[in-house]
């Protein structure tokens, strides 16, 4: 049987070994623990919306059936007049005449095609409801590929003109956004801003004029993008920083070295941050940012 002694020195060593790993781990915690200064900033509020991209583009054509070669590289830039394209043509089972596809304008050659070059235009009477309906197959017409008389080797972009953005904003947005036509507007494009003109308005449809854009814009047809609506302005916070008790939102402050925690109105922000305002906020007023690791009372540098 174990000794009573052995087993005082077992617990002895038990409780002390949990003192020491409660003493590294606060001392850890509290190291982790990001205490930040409340600074006021602004936010944008936006309006996601999706829609399809309508550029001044044109096709070009094979002359003849046979064999394609490439000439030029999907997104260089050619003059009006410059070869982009051959196509060796098919006579009785062989090789025969070589065409040559020239540029009819100067643009950006694309050879990624989706069937909708000729159909979406900036007057289109199509709704869009029609245009989402139709079955779309993208082709891209490669060096070696077999082409017939009158299909598509590529297309013209003319990058110079601008491109439009035809988008439906419904539900909520559609009550935010209230723009007559002509209105001077800002777009996000993953996250970056682009000015932007509305042309038309019809119902939930809107079509924007896009005058300078990112340049990988030339390649896509349908995308996702925000409409500026506006921007918030207050205290900024990360998301992540606010703490709900009940219903209602809060943040912990640092108070004479203690954490407490004390309501916040969330006025509106994004996934990542958030503006805040209360009572009891001001520039003067430390927050911690990562709550995970902090509970009130707690006392913190």
């Amino acid at each position: 049987m174990t000794s009573l002694p052995r087993i005082r020195r077992i617990y002895f060593l038990v409780v002390l070994v949990l003192m020491i790993i409660f003493y590294l781990w606060n001392l850890v915690r509290v190291r982790l623990v990001d205490i930040e200064w409340l600074k006021e900033d602004n936010i944008s509020r936006t309006v996601a919306t999706s829609g399809w991209l309508i550029k001044e583009e044109q096709l070009l054509l094979s002359p003849g059936r046979g064999q394609l070669r490439l000439l030029v590289d999907d997104g260089e830039r050619v003059r009006a007049g410059a070869p982009v394209a051959e196509v060796i043509l098919s006579q009785n089972g062989g090789a025969g005449e070589k065409r040559v596809v020239y540029a009819p304008r100067g643009g950006v050659f694309c050879n990624h095609i989706d069937g909708l070059e000729e159909l979406l235009r900036p007057a289109n009477a199509l709704k869009m409801e029609a245009v989402e309906k139709l079955e779309v197959k993208p082709v891209s017409p490669l060096t070696g590929s077999r082409v017939e008389k009158g299909e598509p080797v590529g297309k013209l972009v003319d990058n110079l003109s601008g491109i439009w953005y035809w988008c439906r904003v419904d539900g909520e947005g559609n009550r935010a956004v209230k723009w007559p036509a002509g209105q001077q507007v800002v777009i996000l494009w993953q996250g970056r801003p682009v000015e932007a003109r509305l042309e038309k308005v019809a119902g939930e449809e809107m079509l924007f004029l896009l005058p300078a854009y990112p340049g990988d814009l030339i390649h896509r047809r349908q995308v996702q993008m925000e409409l500026k609506v506006g921007e918030l302005s207050g205290y900024a916070v990360p998301s992540r920083a606010l703490v709900k008790r009940g219903e209602e939102q809060g943040i912990y402050i640092v108070s004479r070295r203690r954490v407490a925690w004390v309501p916040v109105r969330v006025l509106g922000g994004t996934p990542e941050r958030v503006i805040i305002a209360g009572e009891q906020l001001s520039a003067c007023t430390r927050y911690v940012a990562n709550p995970f690791w902090v509970r009130e009372s707690d006392e913190v540098e």
